[in-house]
């Protein structure tokens, strides 16, 4: 486990780019801020809270004003952690949804800034009752982020267990738009999904995707790029991954986000979530001592 704020900072900052800041709930954030980007980085969770380049005006990440950085809730926005489930949990409902990384304690393993001037900074999730539950302490998670004109978040799992290991998980993306009933998700024309508003139908994609109601869709055998029309705020987002066969999209609408509480008035009309994931019949399985890494990278350009 890592020490506290002050070795914290004597040990992983990175001079006028890097620090770290403990909030009045005991959370750490890494606060990131060079020529190329400014991000912000949740020791709770292990998640991107912020992320903007420094050539966008506005942060290509979301995370709702109502967020709550507090210890075992999760934080709503930014690039949430979904392992070792995807979802419900498969067989026990009353486990949190979408695993427990997202509301678990990280560690940070390594700092560095790199030759073109990105950040990079390695967590590491720390063991719980939860976690050791669910698998040996020899299977381990750690995240990899990349930030700089690009932002990579890389999830890698690792058994040095005895044992094959089965799991699904996700990096639940939220991305700040400006109107999402303007906006398009181009990527997944023809491909096939699970309708999650309607009663896990499956459908196929006829055109790119637009938004007037709640959505939820879970497109499986899905591993190509996606872009972020957005003419609202000028700029498309590019959403590339490897090592994830589906694609998750989601808007909660005006109904269902009006009993989401830490969703503020309104909020669901400036973001939409485009997720990398294994989920549903693209669950992984990593083998006796080897190890699977989960990549997404995010960028965003102007509209000409």
């Amino acid at each position: 486990m890592n020490a506290n704020i002050e070795s914290l900072n004597q040990e992983y900052a990175l001079q006028n780019h890097l620090s770290f800041k403990q909030l009045a709930s005991g959370i750490i954030v890494a606060q990131i801020d060079t020529p190329l980007a400014t991000a912000i980085i949740s020791l709770h969770g292990g998640q991107v809270v912020e992320w903007r380049p420094k050539h966008q005006e506005t942060p290509v990440l979301w995370v709702s004003k109502l967020a709550t950085y507090t210890p075992g809730k999760a934080i709503r926005g930014g690039v949430p952690i979904c392992w070792p489930w995807f979802g419900a949990h498969p067989t026990s409902p009353q486990l949190p949804g979408h695993g427990y990384a997202r509301i678990s304690s990280w560690d940070i393993a390594a700092t560095e800034r790199m030759n073109d001037g990105a950040i990079r900074v390695r967590l590491t999730m720390q063991d719980s009752e939860m976690s050791l539950a669910h698998f040996p302490s020899s299977v381990g998670l750690a995240v990899q982020i990349t930030v700089g004109n690009e932002l990579t978040v890389e999830l890698t799992t690792t058994n040095e267990s005895n044992q094959d290991i089965v799991l699904t998980e996700g990096l639940h993306t939220y991305f700040k738009v400006g109107d999402v009933s303007a906006i398009e998700v181009q990527g997944l024309e023809g491909a096939q999904y699970v309708d999650l508003i309607r009663g896990s139908a499956i459908t196929t994609q006829e055109g790119p995707i637009r938004f007037d109601g709640e959505l939820g869709r879970i497109f499986t055998n899905s591993n190509g790029t996606c872009v972020i029309e957005d003419q609202g705020l000028g700029r498309r987002i590019v959403v590339s991954k490897r090592g994830s066969l589906s694609t998750a999209v989601w808007n909660p609408g005006s109904h269902t986000a009006n009993k989401i509480v830490d969703l503020g008035e309104d909020e669901w009309r400036d973001m939409v979530c485009v997720e990398g994931a294994n989920a549903l019949e693209n669950f992984v399985t990593v083998k006796s001592g080897a190890a699977h890494t989960h990549i997404a990278v995010y960028s965003a350009e102007s509209i000409e």
